[in-house]
């Protein structure tokens, strides 16, 4: 397991929860560090929801809790029918996120719980050592160590296309067997998997600092970014599929066609690649124009190609040619993407440059 910033955040939030218990006198400060444990949340916007609704299913155990004692006692059979009783009214307020912590609440509470003056005080400090490590471990992921899910989107968008490629240029140049490939294939989908959750993290998390409208401005304008850079991601990877499924149909094809499907997808490919480098300031503006050229005049080709060589006549050949089609079709798909990718960093690197991405500089997908 890797040590990040997750795991040193909820060791903050547990060691803030304790403190705080301490300094606030209350009693049960090993509960606070139980509570922040269940409470560390992996966004901003995650922790702010967790929070209120951490409050919420909370002053329902606590509630619960005190009427149970008051009223039936404090017996295992007591405690646990309650605990039902809270997963019920908690699931059906959809708080289902908080049961764990609405559950260590009537727990607390009720374990050593007996009706006498004190009663009110003891249920009141158990209560308010939940709540103290639900405080602090928000606090950390808000203020102290808000996550900066930017890095780590614009690393893996980067690496996914710089792995795409080397799987494409592999098969394109046929240095890979076709079971190799469909297993690089399978480990690049979860990783693309990974960079889809930071890409819906990051499209949800709040902005809650100084500037608030000039950031969401900035943080509106790279979603969009991040959102194409995404589904040209995507195209890149459903081409990858389709040739590793039709490299039958592909190796019977016309060499004419093989060799301009070939030319097309290298230059697709770094076209891909020059638009991200663009973005994030390692090419210039200019650069482009050939490539994009290039790339028109290649796919205008492949496609004159591809129509040339259907054959209507000949049912077998057109069996074939149909399943072309859907390396056809991805590879304009693909094609559509990327030029409207470069046509959006153009637009961000020409009057947004202010906005500029911040990359992680070490790969940690």
């Amino acid at each position: 397991m890797r040590l990040g910033a997750r795991v040193i955040k909820t060791g903050i939030a547990i060691m803030l929860a304790i403190y705080s218990a301490i300094f606030f006198d209350i009693t049960a400060a090993s509960i606070a560090g139980i509570s922040a444990i269940s409470a560390m949340k992996s966004s901003v916007n995650q922790s702010y929801k967790t929070l209120i609704e951490q409050l919420q299913a909370n002053i329902i155990g606590a509630f619960l809790a005190i009427i149970a004692v008051m009223t039936l006692g404090n017996n295992p059979v007591i405690i646990g029918f309650t605990c039902i009783m809270v997963i019920i009214i908690t699931l059906k307020l959809k708080l289902e996120n908080t049961i764990a912590t609405a559950l260590v609440t009537v727990v607390v509470i009720m374990e050593t719980s007996t009706i006498n003056e004190n009663f009110a005080v003891f249920t009141f400090d158990r209560f308010m050592a939940v709540m103290v490590g639900v405080f602090a471990a928000s606090f950390v992921n808000i203020f102290l160590m808000p996550p900066n899910y930017e890095k780590k989107l614009s690393r893996g968008m980067i690496s996914i296309t710089e792995q795409t490629n080397k799987l494409m240029m592999m098969a394109l140049h046929k240095t890979v067997s076709h079971s190799g490939l469909k297993e690089d294939i399978y480990q690049l989908k979860e990783i693309m998997r990974n960079v889809t959750k930071i890409y819906r993290l990051y499209k949800e998390d709040r902005i809650i600092f100084i500037g608030r409208k000039k950031k969401e401005h900035e943080k509106s304008r790279k979603i969009v970014l991040f959102r194409q850079m995404l589904q040209t991601a995507d195209c890149a990877f459903d081409t990858l599929k389709a040739f590793n499924r039709l490299e039958y149909e592909i190796n019977v094809s016309p060499k004419e066609f093989q060799e301009l499907m070939k030319n097309e997808l290298t230059c697709l490919m770094q076209y891909h690649e020059h638009a991200l480098m663009k973005l994030i300031g390692k090419v210039n503006l200019e650069h482009s124009a050939p490539l994009h050229k290039e790339e028109i005049i290649l796919k205008d080709k492949l496609m004159k190609a591809f129509f040339d060589h259907h054959d209507l006549n000949d049912q077998e050949t057109q069996k074939t040619w149909l399943h072309l089609f859907q390396i056809v079709s991805a590879i304009l798909e693909y094609s559509e993407n990327v030029e409207h990718l470069n046509t959006l960093v153009d637009s961000h690197q020409t009057y947004h440059k202010e906005y500029q991405l911040q990359v992680e500089q070490q790969e940690t997908m």
